[in-house]
């Protein structure tokens, strides 16, 4: 059997969505040799199922993030792949950034370039290494055969916390209670739209903006109430919630893309459940597409022209942490000391039962993420990113969009670079010195 392959570096990030690739660039530009571990062949995660990115406003419209975020959309912006946060009517939200997805995935592989962050694609974690209450290595597989990466600070930015999981960290999954998840929905592109005329016949909430080619502007994100036709949509296997309502959004001149194919009551971390919600939503996108072919104004000549390489997944394992962000936190708006990152993204729970998207606002309009809620019980030089820290039913439905998990991402490098230079472990970090460095950085704003 060919030998293992051992590869030794300061930190290794696993996962290459806003959570892993914002950790990985900041560490590096930090000084750190880092490595970004990646199971598919793409950086940037849940952006490729076709969403704009929430959260980078509160709800007063104050941006709350900034650093490797905000250079991100910068960038996007000057290659023609974004507006930038584009300001909402009658929505459940301040604003929202629309972003090309593979405009986006260009810039940050740029940026990740630049840092001298050494990714591995294609590679599947599998199982961690631990010695006391250290990770010492973390096993994976490629084409290449077994390798083994060693590193003195380890961040699980997987989503679903597997590298926390297999190492035995404490964790719930799903809602407090019964384990029920928020629905995973498949993200689809059709074209030619007339999106005026769509908005003229179902529109509710909306955000215009100047799309790139344009010198009007143009619908970039909107709301579609599709309750006249729940029957049918039903029959297809779409469960809308009780308004009908569906979002889309659309970067480019008659090209929309809807977040509706939704597939309720399977574990996304179940490797079993999760392949039954790619089938069916596969199935479900193309009766979807030919349904709103034939029922919907604007979309008589437009066809399924995209459909996410994966579905998207809002809700699977949520660790232990030394402190859980309560639903308190989120509904008043509290910001502790050591908080790495704020959330001005409201509360948004899609209820694992209907479908249904149910909105909270937060109290200030933002809330702060403590450092500890990404530290995880019993290991001692591991952080959690994105979605997969410690938080409670309501904080969750505010911190998992992915302009909170790139903050938090950022504060994750941050504390890893602290961590080699005072020769500590990571759990020993102050979290309110990694606020003083972010804020002097510029990276969380107040």
């Amino acid at each position: 059997m060919q030998d293992r392959m051992k590869l030794h570096y300061d930190l290794v990030v696993f996962g290459a969505g806003p959570g892993g690739l914002s950790a990985a660039i900041s560490a590096a530009r930090l000084g750190l040799r880092v490595a970004l571990v990646e199971r598919s062949s793409m950086v940037a995660g849940t952006v490729n199922v076709g969403l704009c990115l929430h959260g980078f406003e509160d709800g007063h419209g104050d941006r709350v993030v900034g650093g490797i975020s905000w250079e991100l959309i910068q960038r996007c912006i000057d290659e023609g792949g974004s507006t930038g946060p584009v300001r909402l009517l009658q929505a459940h939200m301040y604003s929202t950034t629309p972003v090309d997805m593979a405009v986006l995935q260009k810039c940050a592989l740029d940026m990740l370039d630049e840092a001298g962050v050494e990714c591995w694609f294609h590679t599947l974690a599998t199982e961690p290494v631990v010695e006391g209450s250290r990770v010492t290595a973390v096993r994976a597989w490629s084409n290449s055969g077994e390798m083994e990466f060693i590193a003195r600070t380890f961040v699980d930015a997987t989503g679903h916390a597997d590298i926390a999981y297999r190492a035995g960290v404490p964790m719930r999954s799903g809602r407090v209670g019964d384990g029920a998840m928020q629905p995973m929905t498949l993200g689809i592109s059709m074209a030619p739209v007339d999106i005026t005329k769509m908005m003229d016949a179902i529109g509710e909430g909306y955000g215009m903006a100047v799309k790139p080619g344009m010198t009007e502007e143009d619908y970039v994100w909107f709301a579609l109430n599709l309750t006249p036709w729940r029957d049918a949509i039903e029959r297809i296997g779409i469960r809308l919630g009780d308004r009908g309502t569906c979002w889309g959004n659309s970067i480019y001149p008659r090209i929309v893309n809807l977040n509706a194919v939704k597939i309720i009551g399977l574990n996304g971390a179940d490797a079993r459940e999760l392949s039954q919600a790619e089938v069916a939503s596969r199935r479900i996108a193309v009766q979807f597409s030919t349904f709103m072919r034939e029922n919907i104004p604007g979309f008589e000549q437009a066809y399924i022209t995209r459909t996410s390489p994966y579905i998207g997944i809002r809700e699977t394992r949520h660790i232990d942490g030394l402190y859980t962000l309560s639903d308190a936190d989120a509904v008043e708006g509290r910001i502790p000391d050591d908080s790495i990152a704020l959330c001005g993204y409201p509360i948004d729970i899609h209820d694992p039962v209907d479908g249904a998207a149910r909105f909270q606002s937060i109290g200030g309009g933002r809330f702060g993420i403590s450092f500890k809620s990404l530290v995880p019980q019993k290991l001692d030089n591991l952080l959690v990113s994105g979605r997969g820290i410690s938080a409670s039913d309501m904080a969750f439905g505010s911190v998992r969009v992915m302009g909170a998990c790139l903050a938090i991402g950022e504060a994750c490098g941050y504390a890893a670079a602290m961590a080699k230079d005072s020769n500590q472990n990571v759990c020993e970090i102050d979290g309110l010195a990694v606020r003083s460095a972010l804020e002097t950085a510029g990276v969380m704003l107040v």
